[in-house]
């Protein structure tokens, strides 16, 4: 029994040490992880009605700058990695908007009842409530999404809350079956162990939504975003996510041309949902660039550039 005790008594002040470890780390100064890229955004911020602020990367370099600008809404969690080359490439002809929605770390709440009531209704405001900001309605502008940027463009659209001349959708994400144990987990782990589990975030991410030997970037792009996750921000997503939300209600109320592209190869958006996207909009049309990857760069700008001309 005295050998008992003492080897939990043991355990517990491992946990206290680790834990006073952990909380250290994250007092320290954190790592700017902002590619060079990413470092050539102008930084805005814009404050929505609930008092929340989130931010615009604003890529504006180009000589001659298209007559079309660029609105880029990425997917849940999505790190600018995941876009830069696509960036890289578009802001040498373009003026770029990349936004980024609440749920991410550079989003500044008020406080943590705002952090627990994010949600993708909310998220979709926050589009609404930007874009008016911006003004960017008064002028042209396409808008690039991937993912759960779909989800919550596909509201704004069909809500007339924004008015883009065309958009651009890589793999829309219209419903969601992710498996229960995840939001049961995410509800159960404090934010300050995060840590403790982010083994088996990766293991679940390589198993189950992408091959990290066959693609490494697109595994590590999704690590990355959780890590740099704050739990309190997406739980109640997460929550609603793993009730198998769907959407599919809102598609054939939009109106704006789109351009739908699937990628056959990514199991994380899978090309059947992105065909029946296409299938009940009523203003679409479909390309398969075959991969996340060829989605996400090059292959994805030079077609956007032909749908961008339609519209001259």
């Amino acid at each position: 029994m005295k050998v008992f005790y003492i080897s939990i008594t043991a355990i517990v002040l491992a946990y206290i040490n680790r834990k006073k470890e952990i909380i250290k780390m994250c007092r320290r100064k954190k790592e700017d992880l902002r590619s060079e890229v990413e470092k050539k955004g102008k930084i805005t911020y814009y404050t929505m009605s609930d008092g929340t602020k989130v931010r615009v990367l604003v890529f504006d370099s180009a000589k001659n700058p298209h007559e079309y600008s660029i609105f880029v809404i990425p997917g849940f969690l999505t790190v600018f990695q995941g876009w830069e080359k696509a960036m890289a490439s578009l802001s040498k002809e373009f003026k770029v908007y990349y936004f980024e929605t609440r749920e991410k770390s550079s989003s500044v709440m008020l406080n943590r009842r705002k952090e627990r009531n994010v949600s993708f209704h909310r998220m979709a405001y926050d589009l609404k409530e930007v874009i008016e900001q911006m003004k960017l309605d008064d002028t042209k502008y396409i808008t690039l999404c991937s993912s759960s940027g779909g989800t919550i463009e596909i509201e704004a659209l069909m809500n007339k809350w924004i008015n883009p001349k065309g958009a651009v959708m890589v793999g829309p994400t219209l419903q969601y079956n992710l498996h229960r144990i995840v939001p049961i987990l995410i509800y159960m782990v404090p934010n300050f162990v995060k840590e403790f589990f982010m083994p088996i975030f990766r293991f679940y991410m390589g198993r189950f939504h992408v091959d990290k030997n066959k693609y490494p970037e697109q595994y590590r792009k999704y690590v990355r975003a959780g890590e740099e996750s704050n739990l309190r921000k997406i739980r109640r997503v997460i929550w609603k996510i793993g009730n198998k939300c769907s959407n599919w209600e809102m598609v054939p109320k939009v109106e704006t041309k789109t351009l739908l592209i699937g990628a056959t190869e990514d199991k994380m958006h899978t090309t059947e949902m992105t065909l029946r996207v296409h299938e009940m909009l009523p203003n679409s049309e479909y390309v398969d660039l075959g991969t996340n990857k060829a989605a996400h760069e090059q292959p994805l700008v030079d077609i956007m550039k032909k749908f961008i001309n339609e519209f001259e």
